[in-house]
């Protein structure tokens, strides 16, 4: 299941979607999620955030027929140290089943797939990622990656600008 932040109704489908994906009772797994609800705090017109509570293919139809989608999501990255940012863009998400924690066999790499299957993926696509200090079973993200989210929620926003978002 899913669940949009700041969607109004009465408006058409934004074309740039923000997707904070992780398993929050995994304390650091959870930092997609956290990360999402910072971005909605300052909603950004034309931009739909939405927690992706259940990876896989029930996120297709969440992510297809979008413009630009950025993922938020935990990273595992090998010369990195707990806390670091990580920016993989377009081709690099998609190759990076081994990278972002969310998006393995199960995750949110089945819905890429799926979109990209039908003809509807996004026509660019981002991960903006951190590398977790824990995993462990939990709420509440460890000190290393609470002191420095507001770092992915900027990293993110650049990314928004980048691809030229009015307001991000």
């Amino acid at each position: 299941m899913s669940r949009a932040i700041h969607d109004d109704p009465g408006t058409s489908r934004p074309n740039v979607l923000v997707l904070g994906v992780g398993n929050e009772s995994l304390t650091d797994e959870g930092l997609g999620a956290v990360a999402a609800r910072r971005i909605a705090r300052r909603p950004v017109p034309g931009v739909e955030v939405v927690i992706g509570k259940a990876p896989g293919l029930s996120l297709t139809e969440v992510i297809e027929d979008r413009d630009c989608v950025l993922l938020l999501d935990a990273v595992q990255a090998a010369d990195s140290s707990p806390g670091d940012v990580v920016v993989l863009r377009d081709e690099e998400v998609r190759g990076a089943r081994d990278r972002l924690l969310s998006i393995g066999p199960a995750g949110i790499g089945e819905a890429l797939a799926a979109a990209e299957q039908a003809g509807r993926a996004p026509r660019h696509l981002a991960a903006v990622g951190m590398v977790p200090s824990r995993l462990d079973g939990g709420y509440g993200l460890s000190e290393a990656v609470w002191v420095r989210l507001g770092e992915l929620v900027g990293t993110a926003r650049a990314m928004l600008r980048e691809w030229k978002v009015p307001g991000a």
